[in-house]
């Protein structure tokens, strides 16, 4: 599962992919030459002017040999020029990878820098993790063990109340929802009313992260923070925390099927933390909404789904060991 479906770490496997092709090519290029040689070698030698050149029929064997040398030849050549073609497009696509990392690198820059400064000349302040790595430096506030969980988060600035969370979104509250009373559900079932009407930006991301952990029973501080900073930079990566520009994927290979209530395609990974709605109904949590654009039942799912794809424990204390999209200390990955 990923955002875009290509991460550069990708791009960058299939650019190395490529020269170790056009390496074979360059050995093949060695062994067909050697094999001309000895095929030119045989086709030289004066086989009748031997000793077995007085042996009865053995004339038209050596024309035999000739011939089937000759129709070697012949493949070889055709080797060669398929061989050549093929090496010069190698490398033109070897080219052509390396402008497209070096595009996305640029584009991503500069959706970063969207993100703290939408339409103003001044720079926004940074918010806490957002300068360098992926690495959030904020510590969420950790409910009590055994507080009470919150009875609906449908009261008006219950998502992503955190201040500084709402930059890039709709402003104000979060829409009213409906919570389910149920786990998985069927991908019929999954709804998507809720595009573009939530908040963005990390202090909005950490609260509904706070809110899921509260709808999953995670009480305990180290597991809430472990969770809190791997699932931020997951968000970060996949949607840019949830700019309205990232929160439907209309390109990658997921995206196929019939159209939905959001116009994208069934296949097409959605929200926060960018999941199909296949897997959202599968991993759906229950007491959050079934709207996958809702952040709140986006990264729940995404969190069950994690715990169950890759065996990440409860507690989340090996995230980002084991989710190397989570780990913003190493490159980015679909997940």
């Amino acid at each position: 599962m990923a955002g875009f479906g290509v991460t550069l770490s990708e791009l960058a496997k299939i650019q190395k992919d490529f020269q170790a092709i056009q390496q074979r090519m360059n050995e093949m290029t060695q062994q067909t030459g050697r094999i001309k040689g000895v095929m030119m070698k045989a086709v030289g030698t004066d086989l009748a002017a031997g000793a077995l050149g007085n042996i009865l029929g053995f004339g038209a064997v050596v024309a035999q040999v000739r011939q089937q040398v000759a129709a070697i030849n012949e493949q070889v050549a055709a080797l060669e020029a398929t061989k050549a073609k093929l090496t010069k497009e190698l490398a033109a696509d070897t080219q052509k990878i390396g402008t497209v990392i070096k595009r996305y690198q640029e584009a991503e820059k500069k959706a970063h820098e969207g993100v703290s400064k939408p339409g103003s000349t001044k720079p926004a302040p940074k918010s806490p993790g957002q300068g360098g790595e992926h690495t959030p430096t904020g510590k969420p506030a950790p409910k009590k063990p055994g507080a009470p969980m919150p009875k609906s988060p449908n009261k008006p600035g219950d998502h992503g109340s955190g201040g500084g969370g709402g930059d890039h979104g709709s402003g104000g509250n979060d829409p009213k929802v409906e919570l389910s009373h149920a786990g998985k559900i069927p991908v019929g079932e999954v709804t998507y009313g809720g595009k573009g009407k939530y908040k963005s930006g990390e202090a909005a991301m950490r609260e509904y992260i706070a809110q899921a952990l509260d709808a999953m029973g995670v009480t305990d501080p180290a597991a809430r923070e472990a969770w809190t900073k791997g699932m931020l930079t997951i968000a970060k990566r996949e949607s840019t925390y949830n700019i309205p520009t990232s929160q439907v994927n209309l390109w990658d290979t997921n995206a196929h099927g019939a159209k939905q209530a959001d116009g994208a395609p069934l296949g097409s990974s959605r929200g926060a933390w960018q999941v199909i709605p296949t897997t959202f109904a599968e991993n759906h949590v229950k007491g959050t909404s079934t709207d996958i654009y809702d952040p709140v039942a986006n990264v729940a799912a995404s969190m069950n789904y994690i715990r169950g794809r890759y065996h990440v424990s409860a507690d989340g204390h090996d995230l980002a060991s084991k989710v190397q999209q989570a780990d913003p200390n190493r490159p980015a990955k679909g997940y």
